[in-house]
């Protein structure tokens, strides 16, 4: 028997007493109980953990946000579909925990606070990654090209609390819907064509809305028969808007450049991140275990999280045929200048005051108004010695140039049209200014107006008076058979009554007119009269100035008053007063032989003036559409200026011999 010295006797005797043995079975008991209570508590911490997590979801990404990252591997990288852009919104998503008890959130929040801020750190590390992917991941060439719609891709097991114990593990789900443009669809210049993709699975939020907005532009090439993207709109022909409408991309189209018709393929294929969830789906546990003698630590086993991601696209697969149509170029049949000012008082400036109707403003513009000062030493032949070009670029070295209207001078003016876009100027165009027909030349890319207006300066009018009648003195009324026709008409001297021509209308349609300008367009001219035709006098007068016609003025011929119908007048609208008037009266006559001349006959309506009585002389009307053989069609301003002086020479110079009587 071994021998043992008395310090080990004493304690041996020490460890087998009865009191020393209850001692150490109650010890292993509470050890064993504590050891219970720890396996139950890390049983009940996931779940805890996520119920903390979804309490607590701010505070907790914020404070985990650097080890997260850092404890991401190489195998979380997303996959090449879900790299398009992203919105920031979901990445504030995380797992749902709703079934955790309140109780174990607490203890959670104890046990394991890491849990919470590393798995809301992950889903936002799986939401926003895709917006800061490499570019290019979104074409169809790259990885997500091979992966089916609603494809599920495994994302693996993450360790992401640094040996903690919690681990994620993610699911990506890509959802894709589909916008397709119908395989051929007809833009018209200025025009524009709208079509609505359908709706966006999972909705479009509102806060990246400006970011899925884009504007493309493309170039008609008709070498490759498609359309090109460009970067300057400058250079395109087609514009594309992509805009995010409701739950759904919206497409607008519009032919904008110069591009001639035709029909240009336009493809485009990629994909574009628009919105994303993180789903909690379950938790897997690996359970503890003690580890060597009951006095030693506990060691807990990992607890694996189950989520999901679903990421949602728009994917553009477009693939059609763009009709491209010019827009057909018009031919204007009308065209009207209006506010420009002709009543300057002597001293006044000129200035450019003409405008086009906002209704043709994109048909044509005003290119240039002119202003000329005309010699009148010569009645017969008009000629200018002074100018004003609201275009500075017209005058030319040595031209002497108009700063102020001087009295007693007579003006003329002019103004040119540019058209716009591919407009044309119809061959028989009626052009007016101010309301009032004017000739009109045909230009390379316009036309010019070359007397459309006249002016003779004076003091302003402090009032201005009506004419009560219109006498004419002196006016042949009546011919035989073969006579040819002689215009003799007068009025007395002072007369507020300016005669501008007279005129005879034959029953068969023939014309003659007094002055050369209308005259000379007379197709069926009365070269003299014949027996068995009606002839019927009219004649053409202008107010002098200051005075005005009313429709109560009377006409005398030859001392007998006489009954007329308005062929045609010029007034003003608001205060009526009539300045010219075309008048077709009742002196008739038809030759027979030697037949007394006719007498004028009273008229119960004499004076009343009556627009569709009878229709406007057929010289004036002919005078609406001028014969341009006897005019030099060009835009050169020579050429034009001589045109015009044939026309306003009569005019003008019967204008300048009134004022003059008046002076005297």
């Amino acid at each position: 028997m071994r021998k043992r010295n008395p310090e080990q006797r004493a304690r041996h005797a020490k460890d087998c007493s009865p009191i020393n043995g209850a001692e150490r079975r109650t010890g292993t008991r509470i050890a064993c109980v504590g050891v219970s209570a720890l396996i139950a508590g890390q049983l009940f911490m996931p779940a805890a953990s996520l119920a903390a997590e979804s309490a607590d979801q701010d505070a907790a990404t914020n404070d985990a946000a650097a080890p997260a990252a850092q404890a991401t591997p190489a195998a979380e990288t997303a996959p090449a579909a879900s790299a398009a852009p992203a919105p920031a919104a979901p990445a504030a998503s995380a797992p749902v925990a709703d079934s955790a008890p309140a109780g174990q959130q607490a203890a959670s929040q104890q046990a394991q606070p890491a849990a919470p801020a590393a798995t809301a750190n992950d889903a936002a590390d799986n939401v926003a990654a895709p917006a800061n992917a490499a570019a290019g991941q979104n074409d169809f060439d790259g990885n997500a090209a091979a992966l089916p719609a609603d494809a599920m891709q495994a994302r693996g097991v993450t360790d992401v609390t640094e040996g903690g114990g919690i681990k994620v593990n993610t699911t990506v789900v890509d959802h894709y819907t589909d916008c397709v443009l119908p395989s051929n669809v007809t833009l018209v210049k200025g025009q524009s064509y709208t079509f609505d993709f359908p709706d966006v699975e999972g909705g479009i939020p509102e806060e990246p809305r400006s970011v899925i907005t884009e504007v493309k532009y493309y170039r008609a090439d008709a070498a490759s028969g498609s359309l090109v993207e460009v970067q300057d709109a400058s250079m395109a022909d087609v514009s594309a808007r992509f805009e995010p409408v409701g739950n759904h991309m919206r497409l607008t189209l519009s032919f904008t450049g110069g591009a001639a018709s035709g029909s240009y393929r336009l493809t485009r294929n990629d994909a574009l991140l628009v919105n994303a969830t993180l789903n909690y789906t379950s938790t897997d546990y690996e359970g503890g275990i003690l580890i060597g003698d009951p006095d030693d630590i506990f060691k807990p086993g990992s607890v694996i999280i189950n989520e999901t991601r679903d990421n949602y696209y728009i994917r553009y697969s477009i693939d059609s045929e763009i009709t491209l149509v010019a827009a057909e170029s018009e031919a204007l049949e009308n065209l009207n200048v209006d506010n420009v000012k002709t009543d300057y008082a002597p001293g006044e400036a000129p200035r450019a005051t003409a405008t086009v109707p906002a209704a043709d403003a994109d048909k044509y513009e005003i290119a240039y108004e002119c202003w000329e000062e005309m010699d009148g030493s010569d009645p017969a032949e008009l000629t200018p010695v002074a100018f004003w070009y609201s275009d500075p670029a017209k005058y030319t070295p040595g031209m002497k140039k108009i700063d102020r209207f001087e009295e007693g001078k007579f003006y003329m003016y002019s103004v040119e049209l540019r058209l716009k876009s591919d407009n044309t100027v119809a061959n028989d165009c009626m052009m007016y200014v101010n309301g009032h027909w004017t000739y009109h030349i045909k230009t390379v890319n316009g036309a010019f107006a070359p007397n459309a207006d006249n002016m003779l300066c004076e003091q302003p009018i402090d009032e201005w008076r009506a004419i009560d009648v219109i006498e004419i003195n002196g006016a042949t009324t009546s011919f035989k058979a073969g006579d040819k026709p002689v215009f003799t008409a007068g009025v007395p001297t002072g007369s507020n009554s300016l005669p501008q021509c007279e005129f005879w209308t034959g029953s068969d349609g023939s014309e003659v007119n007094s002055q050369k300008f209308w005259n000379q367009n007379i197709t069926n001219h009365i070269n003299a009269f014949k027996p068995g035709v009606t002839y019927r006098y009219g004649i053409y007068l202008k107010s002098a100035r200051g005075f005005y016609f009313t429709p109560d003025t009377k006409l005398v011929i030859n001392g007998v008053e006489c009954g007329y119908q308005v062929a045609d007048s010029v007034s003003d609208q608001d205060s009526g007063w009539i300045y010219t008037l075309w008048l077709n009266t009742d002196l008739t006559f038809t030759p027979e032989g030697a037949a007394p001349a006719p007498q004028p006959q009273p008229d119960n309506n004499s004076g009343t003036a009556n627009a569709d009585d009878t229709a406007k002389p057929a010289a004036a009307k002919e005078a609406a559409k001028p014969a341009t053989g006897n005019l030099a069609a060009t835009g050169d301003d020579a050429s034009l200026m001589a045109a015009a002086l044939g026309i306003a020479g009569a005019t003008a110079a019967t204008a300048v011999a009134a004022a003059r009587r008046r002076n005297r």
